[in-house]
């Protein structure tokens, strides 16, 4: 069967619901999956693609995945029914493009780390969840946004965020843990 993906353009994502069972769903949907991350890698300016950004065949491809490239090896992996179980540090703005808006940036709220758990494309699941960080952490939350259906503020390509005050190493961390910025989130700085 051919499976022909297209962008969405300039259009914010709805939210995509809970996945019941994983490992039976990813085994039914395996095959539009793997098209799905073949899509994905041929995006050449992207690290990554929810699903629901694109349309399947004319139709809005409403699945709870997405891709996201590995920066340090560039390799790309879907994450399939993708959790949040922790935010870790500061919330920071940031200047993100996205393939929904292109010519266009995002600014987004977003934490220097997060816990998640998601399923592979085998069914097996990250149980007791992974890191990521800095910017592959951006990358998570930026495509998680999506697939919740969470609005992001578009602006024009020309904005710039106002530089945020530096936080000393021994200041008091502003994430409000009661330690010193170099003993908590300084380690997630990036």
């Amino acid at each position: 069967m051919d499976y022909i993906f297209e962008i969405i353009p300039s259009e914010q994502t709805p939210k995509v619901v809970q996945i019941v069972s994983g490992a039976d769903y990813i085994k039914a949907n395996n095959e539009k999956f793997e098209a799905f991350l073949g899509f994905a890698q041929s995006q050449t300016t992207a690290v990554g693609l929810a699903a629901n950004q694109c349309s399947l065949n004319g139709k809005r491809f409403n699945q709870r995945i997405f891709a996201m490239r590995n920066i340090k090896t560039l390799e790309w992996e879907l994450i399939i029914d993708p959790k949040i179980v922790k935010y870790i540090g500061i919330k920071e703005q940031k200047l993100e493009g996205c393939l929904t808006w292109k010519g266009q940036n995002i600014v987004a709220d977003r934490y220097r780390a997060v816990h998640v758990t998601y399923f592979d494309l085998d069914g097996n699941q990250t149980l007791g969840g992974i890191e990521y960080g800095g910017f592959q952490g951006q990358i998570f939350q930026h495509e998680y946004n999506h697939i919740e259906g969470i609005p992001e503020e578009v602006v024009e390509a020309s904005y710039e965020l106002p530089t945020p005050k530096k936080i000393q190493r021994n200041e008091k961390c502003p994430c409000g843990s009661g330690l010193k910025y170099k003993q908590c989130c300084l380690q997630y700085e990036y």
